[in-house]
């Protein structure tokens, strides 16, 4: 997990760093600058993935465990730099969101020394995700009315902290317990806004979040998991 986790900071370091450097080296044409505020609403999907426990009794995992389907919301706020490179403005933001990829008990196959049909209770799982955003976007139909573009394919990309809380119902002892973990994942998205107003846009998107939480239960017992999610969210923006 650990190794995951650098590998994904230093991609993620290694992508601003070029985006940097092609935002100096680069000949760039006079745009508008601008600050904008985002609401947004909509569906996260969660695929399954293994769930291993790793105890001093040894490692068992359960396969291919389904997550729940979940609302997803959120904010995030930034500033589209007063530059182009070509026919793209270069933006930087910070999201806030919160979705909440539950287990329900379900039937799945269990593998210790031996793999056997078994039952994984609840596992109610609730995350906040701070993401750090490097935007790029694409002014279509530019009009006196609307010199930044009524129409902004965009796409997202960055690290992101994920902050999630588990409350496990007797799968990792004889209690209810919970436990909390923050870790470093990534987060890309794509999408495209339209001005109704020069303040005021409305905008489709479409997202992708990859972390890796550990929680430890009873004391000893450390429970891991990937958690990818697939989001599509409608919102409003605020642009000034």
């Amino acid at each position: 997990m650990q190794t995951r986790q650098v590998r994904l900071l230093g991609w993620t370091k290694s992508f601003l760093m070029l985006a940097s450097v092609a935002a100096s080296l680069a000949v760039a044409t006079p745009a508008y600058a601008e600050w904008f505020f985002d609401l947004y609403l909509g569906g996260a999907f969660t695929e399954k993935h293994d769930i291993e426990a790793r105890s001093d009794g040894g490692t068992v995992t359960t396969l291919d465990v389904k997550f729940d389907d979940s609302f997803a919301g959120g904010m995030r706020g930034g500033y589209w730099f007063p530059f182009e490179l070509g026919p793209i403005n270069l933006g930087a933001g910070l999201d806030l969101s919160h979705f909440r990829p539950n287990i329900g008990r379900q039937t799945r196959v269990v593998c210790s020394n031996v793999c056997v049909n078994g039952v994984f209770d609840d596992l109610d799982v609730s995350v906040w995700t701070v993401g750090i955003d490097v935007l790029m976007r694409v002014p279509l139909l530019r009009s006196p009315k609307f010199p930044r573009g009524q129409l902004q394919p965009y796409i997202t990309v960055g690290p992101a902290i994920f902050v999630a809380h588990a409350e496990d119902n007797n799968n990792f002892g004889s209690s209810r317990q919970t436990n909390n973990d923050t870790t470093l994942g990534v987060k890309v998205g794509g999408g495209v806004a339209w001005h109704f107003t020069p303040v005021i846009a409305m905008f489709g998107e479409y997202r992708y979040t990859h972390f890796s939480p550990n929680f430890t239960f009873s004391g000893n017992t450390d429970v891991s998991t990937d958690i990818n999610t697939h989001y599509v969210l409608l919102g409003v923006s605020f642009r000034f």
